[in-house]
């Protein structure tokens, strides 16, 4: 059974209240006293960061202004809300929850309605109240919902064991200080929103970030090698023959094929070939420097640009990664094999009539003179030179 409200007289300002109630001088300063202490209220919630804040300076302003009266804060989480005491002896715990359908403040909480009991025992009811037995009723009760952009998230619970200790003035007043404890949860809640929406979009970013990250190191990485891929490599083919033409640099490229590399397929299967081309990317990036860029430029032929490299310092590096072939052996899942690579190489001087392309058929046509002369080789092709017998065959013989 509910208690009825007492309801407000109809047209009646804070001002008639004040002029027809409080004639006495001393209960004037003491309602001054009052708006200047909800003035302070209001300042203090505005600057507020939290709840638990507006819960402090709450607490403050109950307990000089009610005694030993008491007042609750409640806050709406989900189906049920939790009660906050602000002054006067709390019954149980300082903080409790109870179900939305339970006592007074949940009636108030659905109804989004005032609920106001000048006396409880003038009005002969006779129960327990907010669903917990608190031994003694209050003899004046006065609950006052709060809301935050139309929706009501709370409610301000005030009890007294006098009568008519909450009479309309009080009310007022109590509308008051709801009306600042709305604003002041509204600008905290937009601002909880703001920072999470902040961190979400900064999170998103990062999340962004790292897949374009990803799809440019896919765009310019061969999948089966981990190494880069042939549209990578005529961008920074382009960026060397600048680099060189700017500054004088002289830089070498090799063209690099597995010899006998079908022969791997047809006889442990094309997964047993993949294997040998990613254990072939890594053993490059073992075999090089850190400087030296390599690509997989198609099939099982590899290309390599060594920045400030002349030819025989090419030469060196192109003999020691196919010793270093021979050296290893691959692990595939049926048996270990070894493998050789052919090498040629071109070492670029004059910039100013070679692109990307033309460096990779001289490359490719001392690749070519390898393999003719039987493999497991080194041929050097140098631009200076302008016909076959100049060109250099370099083995390990």
């Amino acid at each position: 059974m509910a208690f009825a409200a007492t309801p407000i007289t109809q047209g009646k300002s804070l001002l008639d209240l004040l002029r027809r109630t409080v004639p006495p001088q001393e209960q004037a300063i003491e309602l001054y006293r009052r708006l200047l202490a909800i003035n302070n209220l209001s300042g203090l919630m505005g600057s507020a960061k939290s709840i638990d804040q507006i819960q402090e300076y709450l607490s403050e302003y109950f307990r000089e202004c009610f005694d030993n009266d008491h007042a609750r804060m409640c806050i709406i989480e989900e189906s049920r809300y939790r009660r906050f005491y602000l002054s006067g002896t709390p019954v149980s715990d300082p903080e409790i929850y109870a179900p939305i359908s339970e006592g007074m403040a949940g009636s108030v909480l659905k109804s989004g309605m005032h609920l106001w009991i000048p006396d409880t025992q003038a009005s002969g009811k006779k129960r327990r109240v907010f669903g917990t037995n608190v031994g003694r009723i209050p003899r004046s009760i006065l609950i006052i919902p709060f809301s935050v952009k139309g929706k009501v998230i709370g409610c301000l619970e005030m009890t007294s064991s006098h009568p008519r200790r909450l009479y309309e003035i009080e009310f007022h007043l109590g509308t008051i200080v709801a009306t600042h404890l709305s604003a002041s949860l509204e600008n905290i809640l937009t601002r909880q929103e703001l920072a999470s929406a902040n961190a979400r979009l900064k999170d998103h970013d990062h999340r962004l970030s790292q897949l374009n990250e990803k799809l440019r190191q896919l765009a310019h990485t061969d999948e089966s090698t981990g190494l880069y891929n042939k549209r990578r490599l005529l961008e920074q083919l382009d960026m060397e023959i600048a680099r060189a033409r700017r500054y004088g640099e002289i830089f070498s490229c090799f063209m690099i094929d597995i010899d006998d590399f079908k022969s791997i397929n047809d006889r442990y299967g094309h997964q047993a070939g993949d294997d040998v081309l990613k254990q072939t990317g890594m053993l490059f990036k073992r075999s090089l420097r850190r400087s030296d860029f390599i690509a997989r430029y198609g099939g099982e032929e590899f290309t390599v640009l060594l920045p400030r490299t002349n030819g025989a310092g090419a030469y060196r590096a192109a003999e020691n990664l196919r010793s270093n072939f021979m050296e290893h052996a691959f692990t595939l899942p049926s048996a270990k094999v070894n493998i050789t690579i052919s090498i040629g190489i071109t070492s670029c001087t004059t910039f100013d009539r070679l692109d990307a392309q033309n460096i990779i058929r001289r490359a490719d046509d001392a690749l070519y003179r390898a393999k003719r002369s039987g493999k497991n080789r080194v041929c050097f092709n140098d631009e200076s030179e302008s016909s076959d017998e100049k060109v250099r065959i370099l083995s390990n013989v």
